[in-house]
């Protein structure tokens, strides 16, 4: 069974899993722990845990459960003292208090989850976020980055990464034993790159002879990744690996229609054009293909965090990557 593991967050990351859990493969995932905004920040700030969204967002992903669980896992509250904390969070947040271990109260939620693979922290500790801009402007906080709160428009000159100490162990291994390497999808800056920044982390991917594979976003961040094109998010992410650690990528090719087009437009965010003449200059395999699913998502009541209305089709976008592995 080929080892396929997933380095990043969010709902693109939990886009592909849904879609990874239909096929015989050995499914991981690593997570970033800079996250600091929205329910998971303000369990990391109050009861000092390890933000636990995009955890649960990944077992989730990668459950056998029932349905009515697993949106159990998910619901968010809409009103009162609890407004905007989700449930999986607080679970997650109350197990690892009780037993004294973030690795433990994985292993706790997963077996409820009736999860097949592993979720893995790319560190055993919360982590700070920091960008410096072009124009020498710093912005500290993973929520401040990607909210784009001081509403910045120069393109990010590096991102770093504190405290600066060994990623965890069980991260390491899983990019030794595996078969494929994939990057994303979702946003390179915040949820993708802060995986790399861990020690160890970059030797390690180095180290390993898997298939490396990037799947570009669909749409741009503003405030991150303004005006990129499919060949940009390759270009940054070799910034950081280093040239030539990407054999693969993977680009939409399908264009949303103009209503949505025209929304994200006015929240700050573009269609990711699939530039194929600069991505063929550089050695590696480019697949195209239709990605976008027919479903538009809404964010529910109490989120206060900007949410992408598109999504990767998860059926077609793990089918690619299993033929890959």
């Amino acid at each position: 069974m080929k080892n396929i593991v997933i380095i990043g967050g969010g709902t693109g990351t939990f886009t592909l899993l849904s879609g990874l859990r239909k096929f015989p493969t050995n499914n991981s995932v690593i997570v970033s722990t800079a996250d600091d905004g929205g329910s998971t920040g303000r369990l990391r700030k109050d009861l000092a845990v390890l933000p636990p969204g995009d955890l649960r967002q990944c077992l989730v992903g990668l459950s056998y459960t029932d349905d009515t669980t697993r949106r159990l896992f998910s619901y968010r509250f809409g009103v009162g003292e609890l407004k905007g904390h989700v449930v999986g969070n607080l679970i997650l947040a109350a197990l690892e208090k009780s037993t004294g271990s973030i690795e433990q109260a994985i292993i706790a939620v997963a077996k409820i989850l009736n999860v097949r693979g592993q979720v893995v922290p790319v560190t055993l500790f919360p982590t700070t976020l920091s960008a410096k801009y072009s124009n020498g402007k710093k912005v500290v906080g993973e929520h401040n980055i990607d909210e784009n709160t001081f509403n910045l428009k120069p393109p990010i000159s590096h991102i770093t990464l504190q405290p600066s100490r060994l990623a965890n162990p069980r991260a390491l291994r899983l990019i030794a034993e595996a078969d494929t390497i994939v990057f994303g999808p979702g946003d390179l800056y915040t949820s993708t790159l802060p995986n790399v920044l861990a020690r160890g982390m970059k030797e390690a991917i180095k180290k390993s002879k898997a298939r490396k594979v990037m799947i570009t976003s669909l749409m741009t961040k503003g405030g991150q990744t303004d005006g990129f094109g499919a060949s940009d998010f390759v270009r940054v992410m070799e910034q950081y690996l280093g040239r030539g650690q990407i054999d693969t990528v993977i680009v939409n090719t399908k264009k949303p229609d103009r209503q949505w087009l025209a929304r994200h437009k006015k929240e700050g965010s573009e269609f990711v054009q699939a530039d194929l003449v600069a991505l063929r200059k550089k050695d590696l395999k480019v697949i195209t293909h239709d990605l976008l699913s027919q479903n538009v998502f809404e964010k529910s009541s109490g989120d206060s965090l900007k949410r992408s209305h598109l999504r990767h089709d998860s059926d077609r976008l793990a089918k690619l990557i299993v033929d890959l592995a």
